[in-house]
């Protein structure tokens, strides 16, 4: 256990900020870093004006490449809430080798990986641990991830300000996943960094269509299809009080690692569960604005039930042509998957008590039931 823990003391994902973007992290949120983590935040200040010849650099050789390249086709959104299955979803559709999507190595040093890659590599390959740590999905240099993290260096509207500053978690989850309280320079900001990162990204690929997992944008539908209009999302959803209690875990192991300052973990639990309910009333009104043939919704425990059925539904459906040659690949992936469990989880009954004014209204619309308090 103690060499895992050691492995996971990775540096902080802000080392490679713009040094704009840190700069506006601080002036915006600079008075929430309590004094025990100053000193924390003035390595972060060193390392990225140390770096600053990393991002000059790639800025030189392949800003002008990267303002001309235009993505092939239409990027496809996984999108659903944090712990909801979407990680799973992403791998079986990465099994088509047409597809692309934002890496660890694109977030670890996003101003930097189509020149600094070697850098990222002998920093990962040291530090990262075999596996995620809220559950067994690998976790490697070229593994997916969802590209808030690597937004998180680059704009000051990634939710993982949540993270960074856990006492004002709800002023910025809704500040940069509802965009409320957001002015129009931010928002536009938010939508500027993520069309550059997601063109990069494309550009790294060689062109190859976009398959992007990112739990936020479930709130941010609005703002994506004014980049991609034609874009296909497929949402996934789970009993809400196992997500929720998931959840948990997670953002109390990203915590641990990103704060900044301290969190009393009651709020935190009450957070949590307010941010399922606000993230699924803007879902609910704005998934009207997708065309229906861009749209389809599946819950996370048909897809684990049935994936071949599932990922060919939703090829039929996109019109995606390359089923023929993806199902071979899929099977023999899907065939590793046969009895993988999910974490289990005992429900107290005053838990259930306080999760049930935000979270029993949507299972119930979704047909899920209260679990049983033990």
């Amino acid at each position: 256990m103690a060499a895992d823990e050691s492995r996971m003391r990775l540096p902080h994902i802000l080392h490679f900020s713009t040094l704009r973007n840190w700069l506006t992290l601080l002036w915006r949120y600079g008075d929430q870093i309590e004094p025990g983590h100053r000193l924390r935040a003035f390595r972060i200040t060193l390392f990225i004006i140390a770096t600053i010849p990393i991002r000059v650099f790639e800025r030189l050789r392949f800003g002008l490449p990267v303002r001309r390249h235009k993505l092939t086709e239409p990027p496809v959104f996984i999108i659903g809430h944090w712990r909801s299955g979407t990680t799973n979803m992403h791998n079986l559709m990465l099994q088509d080798p047409q597809f692309a999507s934002v890496t660890m190595l694109h977030c670890a040093i996003p101003s930097g990986f189509l020149t600094w890659e070697w850098l990222a590599r002998w920093i990962l390959n040291r530090r990262l641990p075999k596996s995620r740590p809220m559950d067994a999905v690998p976790l490697g240099i070229d593994e997916p991830m969802s590209e808030d993290f690597a937004l998180a260096g680059l704009t000051h509207m990634s939710h993982y300000l949540n993270y960074f500053f856990p006492r004002i978690a709800e002023q910025t989850f809704r500040q940069t996943v509802l965009f409320e309280g957001a002015n129009s320079r931010d928002v536009a900001h938010w939508s500027r960094m993520f069309e550059y990162l997601l063109r990069k990204v494309s550009y790294a690929s060689h062109g190859r269509r976009l398959l992007l997992k990112n739990p936020p944008n479930l709130g941010r539908v609005s703002e994506v299809l004014k980049l991609y209009p034609d874009a296909k999302f497929i949402h996934v959803y789970r009993n809400p009080y196992l997500v929720h209690a998931s959840t948990m875990k997670l953002m109390e192991r990203f915590m641990a690692n990103l704060a900044f300052q301290s969190h009393d973990p009651r709020e935190i639990e009450e957070f949590g569960a307010r941010r399922h309910q606000l993230i699924f009333e803007n879902w609910e009104r704005d998934k009207g604005l997708i065309p229906t043939q861009n749209l389809i919704e599946l819950r996370h425990e048909d897809i684990t039930a049935r994936p071949m059925e599932i990922v060919e539904q939703i090829y039929q459906q996109f019109g995606l042509t390359t089923w023929a040659a993806m199902q071979p690949r899929l099977k023999g992936y899907a065939d590793t998957l046969v009895g993988y469990k999910n974490n289990e989880y005992r429900f107290d009954p005053e838990y259930v008590e306080r999760l049930n004014p935000y979270l029993k209204a949507f299972a119930e619309r979704y047909g899920y039931s209260i679990p049983d308090a033990m």
